[in-house]
C-alpha cells in the first residue's frame, strides 16, 4: 500500500514537472483539452486534483481561453475599450453626466498638471478621496504618467494615514477637504513640500443648486498649505512636458490595503497587468452585463474592491457609472430605488438588508440584471432569501457571488452564470486562474471535495507588500516548480465540476482549551436553519476558566416578531446543536445581540463582537 502511494507522488510530481515547462501557447492548448475533458467531448483520465485537472474551463468558450490579458497600463485599456464609445456615458454625479471623451480629456488635463509639479514614473502618490469624478480623473492621470497612486481611507486616525504615506515614500498628497486638518497634520510630519498638498471637495462637480447647498451645509477647515483643486488643475493647463516613457503594463499602478478585520492592515502593491487582468477575465462572465448598463458604485476606491471591480472593471465594459461618493449602508434601497441601475456590486450584507426593506416590498425590481456580492462569507441559508427575494422581485438572475482577495487585485473567483450557480459556492475561478487545496499541515495537495487551505496562482497577483517583506514569506508562496501561489489563510474545497466552497478563515478557527479545532462556519449553519434566526455569527472569544485557549460564542439576531421569546429559543437552540453537530463543536454561549456590528466597508467586525463579548464578562465578575 506504501509503494503504491509513494508511486502515485512520484508520479504526480513528474507530471507537474513537464507541466512546469510548457510555453503560454502550450498552456493554452493543454487548456482546450482539459476544458473538452471537463465538458464530456472528450474522455479521458484525470488527475483527480484541482490544479491539474481545471475542471472549471468547461464553464468557458475556446476563444475566451485562447487570449491573452492585456499589456499595458490601465487607463490605456479603458482608452482601448471604449474607443468607439466617446459620446456614451461613462460617469454620472448628481446628474452631471460626462462620456468617456469628455472623461479622456480631463485625464489629459489632470496629467498636465501632476506633470507640471514635477511627478514622474514610479514616483508614490497617496490619494484619499472618495467615490468623486476627480478619483477618475486622478488615478488615471497619475495612471498614464507611470506613478504609484497610494490609495488611503480618509476616516482613518492620523496614526494610520502617517504610516500608509510614510512607509509608501509619499510624494505628494491628494486629499478630500473634509479631512484637511487631519491630512494637514501627517503632512508636516511628514515634511510634505506645501506645494505638493492638494485638496479636493465632493462639490467640485456637483450642478450648482447642489455645490451651493453642500457648501452651505458642510463646513470645511482651509489651510493655506493646502492647493484647492481648481488651482491645481488651471497651473497646469498647457503645460508641456518631454515625452514619456513607454509603459509595459508591468509596472506599480496601485498600493491598497487590506481590510485588517482579523489583523494589521498591509499595502498591497498592484501592477497595471494585475488590475487589468481582472477585468479582462471578467468579459468572460455575466453575458446581460452590456455597454450602456448603469452600475450603481457605491464601494469606495481605497479598497481593491472598489478601485478594481468597480472603477476599472466597469469601465472597460462601457458601463455607465453612477457614483456615490458618501455610502450608507441603511440607505442602500432607496439608493436602488431612486437610480434603477441595471447592476450592483457591493458585499453580502447590503443584499439581505435590501430583502427586509419595506421601501422595496413587492416592487418590481426588474431594471436589475446583476447584484454581485463579495468581500465576505455568504451563508446558505441568506442565500436562499436572498434568491427568494429576487424571484419574487422580478430580478433576472440570482445573487452573483464572487471571492477575492487585496491580495489578488480583488475578485479571482465568480459564478458564471445561473446554469452553473451552485448553493454555497463562491463560483469557479476566472479563466487565467488556478486553485488548488493544501493540507494545511502536510502541505499535500487533496482531491475534490477535501477541506483545506485555499491556494491561487493567476496573473492579478499582488507584486508583494509595501514594506512587508517577512510577512510576504507567508502568502506569496512558490512551489518546487517556481509558479507562485497566493496562501489565502481560507479552508474550503474544490468539487468535480470546478466550484470553490468557502468555509471560513483559517484565523477564525477556534482552538478550544483542549486543543480541539471548531469550525464557526459548521455552527452558525446550524443555528441559521432555526425559523427565528434572522443571522448569526460565531466567534472565539477567552476562556473564563483556562489560560489557554478558546470558547465558540454565538451572536445572535432575532427576527422581530420572536424578540420576546429569546429564552425559549436559546433553549431549542442548545437542542438543536447538540442533535446536529459534535459535543466539541457546539457554541459554549448563545448570545443575542440588537444587530451584527459591521467595518466601514459593509463585512461583519469579528474584532468588535470579542471585544464587547469580553468586557461584558469582566463587568459580571465586578
Amino acid at each position: 500500500m506504501e509503494n503504491n502511494k509513494q508511486n502515485t507522488i512520484d508520479t504526480l510530481k513528474e507530471y507537474k514537472e513537464k507541466l512546469s515547462k510548457l510555453t503560454e501557447d502550450e498552456k493554452k492548448q493543454r487548456d482546450l483539452y482539459l476544458k473538452k475533458l471537463a465538458d464530456g467531448t472528450l474522455q479521458g483520465p484525470e488527475v483527480g486534483k484541482s490544479s491539474i485537472d481545471k475542471p472549471w474551463l468547461q464553464y468557458y468558450s475556446d476563444e475566451n481561453i485562447m487570449k491573452d490579458s492585456p499589456k499595458m497600463c490601465v487607463f490605456d485599456y479603458v482608452k482601448e475599450c471604449n474607443k468607439n464609445r466617446q459620446d456614451s456615458v461613462a460617469l454620472n454625479y448628481y446628474g452631471v453626466k460626462i462620456t468617456f471623451k469628455e472623461l479622456f480629456k480631463k485625464v489629459e488635463e489632470t496629467k498636465s498638471a501632476f506633470l507640471k509639479k514635477g511627478i514622474k514614473k514610479g514616483d508614490s502618490v497617496s490619494v484619499a478621496l472618495p467615490t468623486i469624478p476627480e478619483t477618475f480623473y486622478t488615478f488615471f492621470a497619475l495612471n498614464s504618467i507611470g506613478a504609484i497612486v497610494n490609495f488611503i481611507d480618509p476616516r482613518i486616525n492620523e496614526e494610520r494615514i502617517e504610516y500608509c504615506m510614510k512607509s509608501a515614500d509619499t510624494k505628494m498628497i491628494v486629499s478630500v477637504d473634509t479631512y484637511n486638518e487631519k491630512f494637514n497634520n501627517v503632512s508636516n510630519k511628514l515634511n510634505i513640500d506645501n506645494k505638493m498638498r492638494i485638496s479636493i471637495s465632493p462639490s467640485d462637480s456637483l450642478p450648482f443648486l447642489l455645490k451651493n447647498l453642500y457648501n452651505l451645509k458642510v463646513k470645511t477647515i482651509n489651510f493655506k498649505e493646502i492647493q484647492k483643486w481648481k488651482n491645481f488643475i488651471r497651473e497646469g493647463r498647457n503645460f508641456e512636458s518631454s515625452k514619456l516613457e513607454l509603459l509595459t503594463g508591468e509596472e506599480v499602478a496601485a498600493i491598497e490595503y487590506t481590510s485588517g478585520t482579523t489583523g494589521v492592515p498591509k499595502g498591497a502593491i498592484l501592477s497595471n497587468n494585475s488590475i487589468n487582468s481582472v477585468a479582462f477575465q471578467q468579459k468572460s462572465v455575466l453575458p446581460d452585463m452590456l455597454p450602456g448598463d448603469t452600475f450603481l458604485d457605491i464601494m469606495p476606491p481605497f479598497i481593491a474592491y472598489g478601485l478594481v471591480c468597480g472603477m476599472v472593471a466597469s469601465l472597460t465594459a462601457g458601463l455607465e457609472l453612477i457614483l456615490i461618493p458618501k455610502f450608507d449602508p441603511m440607505d442602500f434601497d432607496k439608493l436602488v430605488m431612486k437610480h434603477q441601475p441595471n447592476h450592483v456590486l457591493g458585499v453580502p450584507s447590503f443584499f439581505e438588508n435590501l430583502t427586509k426593506s419595506e421601501l422595496v416590498k413587492n416592487k418590481d425590481l426588474s431594471f436589475i440584471k446583476y447584484c454581485i456580492a463579495g468581500g465576505d462569507k455568504m451563508n446558505v441559508e441568506s442565500e436562499k432569501r436572498i434568491n427568494d427575494f429576487f424571484e419574487k422581485s422580478n430580478i433576472k438572475n440570482n445573487i452573483i457571488k464572487g471571492y477575492g482577495m487585496t491580495e489578488l487585485s480583488s475578485g479571482v473567483i465568480i459564478n458564471v452564470d445561473d446554469n452553473v450557480n451552485k448553493l454555497g459556492s463562491v463560483g469557479v475561478p476566472l479563466i487565467k486562474n488556478n486553485v488548488k487545496v493544501l493540507n494545511p499541515d502536510t502541505k499535500e495537495e487533496l482531491g475534490y471535495d477535501k477541506i483545506g487551505e485555499i491556494y491561487i496562482s493567476g496573473p492579478s497577483q499582488m507584486v508583494g507588500y509595501n514594506k512587508e517583506t517577512l510577512e510576504l514569506k507567508s502568502v506569496l508562496v512558490p512551489d518546487e516548480y517556481g509558479t507562485s501561489w497566493i496562501k489565502t489563510g481560507d479552508l474550503g474545497k474544490v468539487d468535480s465540476d470546478g466550484h470553490v466552497f468557502v468555509e471560513g478563515r483559517i484565523k477564525r478557527m477556534i482552538i478550544r482549551p483542549d486543543g480541539h479545532n471548531v469550525f464557526p462556519t459548521a455552527i452558525e449553519n446550524v443555528i441559521l436553519t432555526h425559523k427565528a434566526i434572522d443571522n448569526c455569527v460565531v466567534v472565539g472569544t477567552k476562556s473564563k476558566e483556562y489560560l489557554n485557549g478558546e470558547i465558540p460564542v454565538a451572536f445572535i439576531t432575532l427576527k422581530e416578531e420572536y424578540f420576546a421569546d429569546a429564552d425559549n429559543i436559546k433553549e431549542e437552540l442548545i437542542k438543536m446543536s447538540a442533535e446536529k453537530l459534535p459535543p466539541r463543536d457546539v457554541a459554549l454561549d448563545y448570545e443575542f445581540v440588537d444587530f451584527i456590528p459591521m467595518t466601514s466597508v459593509g463585512k461583519v467586525d469579528f474584532n468588535k463582537l470579542k471585544e464587547n463579548y469580553e468586557q461584558s464578562e469582566k463587568e459580571k465578575i465586578k
